[in-house]
Formats: structure tokens, C-alpha cells, sequence
């Protein structure tokens, strides 16, 4: 089982990959099919919270005529120990190395949603609850999203770049920029952009306060992929500056790495609205989702012309079914 591809970072799928499955999802979403149905079985996991993830993920199978059962981890669930040397004579009933194993029985992929625990950054950007389960059930794993990355939501992402301004995105001037929120969010998302547009070799500008770096085996991955497919990846924080001249702007709030905590109110000024993107070339505006109106981005903005954000949410669908079927048909699961 040593050749199964699990997708937990952007980086798991290759150049080939992506191309397959941006070309099938976009076959997909032209023709929106009909599913017919096959054996193909898909379990999702959750040990967090979701709404587009859980509703796009669970539509993506059916697209390609497979089966997908959701669970909440712990309220759907066993509480699950996720040490499996751990003596377990306390609250936790079923070892995730159990578990893991039985679901590799009833699934034939398995999708995952981890964020970020309480450990220190360093062992929580392994990807400890992820890697545990790709390690112990056997099947391929899709992160629904993790500590370090969202690949779906940048599968996502690269589609509808593609819709909006062709399919060769070499040098397009993008930029990631941090916004104000008054919790300390996930890097997830804002890393897995920033991976997606360097692996399309995308001019990228990473624009956020001091202190507020991303992870730097990360952005030294995107410098590196991004330089080999003739774009750049830089970092400033000058908000204006940074955005000065960019066709697209990424908006995404993340808290500090070294620290957890609140974010200063001084930094609500980091709000995305129409002045700040005034410098852009006629940018547009991405957001993941959910998405605070008058926090993050104003509703100017989202309700604008601008705006890009309701399309790439609908993007999660197309992409994540080509994606599971992709994987499928490795495992000759599906003709």
C-alpha cells in the first residue's frame, strides 16, 4: 500500500495531477452530469467545524456516483485517542490506531478536517492527527483541511484563477494579504494559496503586520516552486505597496505562530475595502469563507464587481469531485 497518495499539502499532487484534475473538474462543472452510481465509498471525518467543506465534499462524491458518509468526531463518534502508546485509562474510548484501521475497511478514501491543536508549532505543523490516520487505515487521505494546508480549497482557488484569467497564470501579479480579525485564525488556507500561486507560477506579494510571518519551510517551498515556473514570491509589509499593481487580491486573516491570544484592535485598520484595493489593476477579490462583512472585507467589496468569492466557493464542488475521482480511478476503483 506504499504507493497511495494521500493529499495533505498541494505539494502531494504532481504537476501532472493538478493538470488532470483541473481539466476534468472543469469538464465536470461544464456538463454538471448526472451522477451514475458505482461502488466508489468515501467517508469524511471531522474533528472541527464546517459548512462548504462538509456540503461541497459531500455533494463531490455523489457527482462522480460514489457514497459519502460524514462523522463528527466525538459527538458522531467514540472519543478517539490520537496516541497510540497512550494508556488509556482516562476519558478516551477508542485509540485513533483502531479506528483508522476499521474505517480503511469501509472506505475506500477517507477525507479528514484537523486544524491546529494546543501543541507547539512545530509538532502541530506535522500534521500529527492526519499523518496518524494516513498511516493506519490503508486508503488515500484528502485533508478537508489541517494545520499547515487546505488542498481543496486551493484546488478551488487555481480553478477559478483559470476561469478568470485563462490558463496560463505565469507571472500573473497576485497578492496574499493579511486582514484583520479579532480572533487568531488558521494559516491553513492563506499557506495553501500562497503554494498554489507559486506551483502556477503566479508574481506573488505577501502582505501582512510584523510578526504575523507564515511558516517558513512553507514560503521557502513557494519561493523555490515559484522561481522554477518563471514567478517570485515576495514579502513586505507595506499594505499599499504590496498591492500596488496586483490583478488579484487573496484575503485571508491568520493569527501569529509563536503565540495564540486575541489580535491587537489597533490592527483593524487591515480592513479590505475599496480604498485599499484602489492601487490594485482592476483587482479582483478571493476569500475562503466564511468571511466577516465589515471585519475582513467590506460589503462594498464582496457585493462589488469585484468579487470572486461566491464563484470560488462553488469551485470547491467541481474541484474536489475531480479530485476523488482521480484518486478513485488510482486505485481501480471506478473505470
Amino acid at each position: 500500500m506504499s504507493d497511495l497518495l494521500h493529499v495533505v499539502s498541494p505539494t502531494d499532487l504532481t504537476d501532472a495531477d493538478r493538470a488532470i484534475i483541473l481539466s476534468r473538474a472543469g469538464v465536470l462543472k461544464a456538463s454538471d452530469p448526472n451522477p451514475v452510481p458505482n461502488r466508489l465509498r468515501v467517508g469524511a471525518l471531522y474533528f472541527n467545524p464546517s459548512l462548504r467543506t462538509r456540503a461541497s465534499f459531500e455533494q463531490a462524491v455523489r457527482i462522480v456516483g460514489g457514497s459519502c458518509q460524514t462523522m463528527n468526531a466525538t459527538s458522531d463518534t467514540w472519543a478517539l485517542e490520537l496516541d497510540p502508546d497512550a494508556v488509556m485509562d482516562g476519558d478516551k474510548v477508542e485509540n485513533i490506531a483502531e479506528a483508522a484501521r476499521v474505517l480503511g475497511q469501509f472506505f475506500h478514501i477517507l477525507g479528514v478536517r484537523s486544524f491546529r491543536g494546543t501543541a507547539p508549532w512545530d509538532v502541530e505543523r506535522t500534521e500529527p492527527v492526519l499523518r496518524k490516520i494516513a498511516h493506519y487505515a490503508g486508503v488515500p487521505i484528502i485533508s478537508l483541511e489541517g494545520t499547515t494546508h487546505h488542498p481543496c480549497q486551493g484546488l478551488a482557488d487555481v480553478m477559478t484563477l483559470h476561469e478568470t484569467f485563462g490558463p496560463d497564470l505565469r507571472g500573473l501579479p497576485v497578492a496574499l494579504s493579511w486582514a484583520y480579525h479579532p480572533k487568531a485564525l488558521p494559516t491553513a488556507v492563506p499557506q495553501t494559496f500562497l503554494m498554489q500561486a507559486a506551483l502556477a507560477g503566479c508574481d506573488v506579494s505577501v502582505v501582512h503586520p510584523h510578526g504575523f510571518d507564515l511558516d517558513r519551510e512553507v514560503l521557502d517551498s513557494a519561493r523555490s516552486e515559484a522561481s522554477a515556473r518563471g514567478g517570485k514570491v515576495t514579502v513586505t509589509h507595506d499594505r499599499l505597496g504590496g498591492l500596488r499593481g496586483r490583478r488579484v487580491v487573496y484575503v485571508k486573516s491568520w493569527g501569529r505562530l509563536d503565540r495564540s491570544g486575541p489580535t491587537d484592535p489597533e490592527l483593524r485598520t487591515w480592513q479590505m475595502d475599496e480604498s485599499a484595493m484602489s492601487g490594485t489593476d482592476h483587482g479582483r477579490v478571493m476569500h475562503c469563507l466564511p468571511v466577516r462583512r465589515n471585519v475582513v472585507i467590506a460589503g462594498e467589496v464582496l457585493d462589488g464587481p469585484r468579487s470572486l468569492v461566491v464563484q470560488q466557493a462553488g469551485n470547491r464542488m467541481w474541484a474536489q469531485a475531480a479530485l476523488v475521482e482521480h484518486l478513485a480511478r488510482r486505485q481501480g476503483v471506478i473505470p
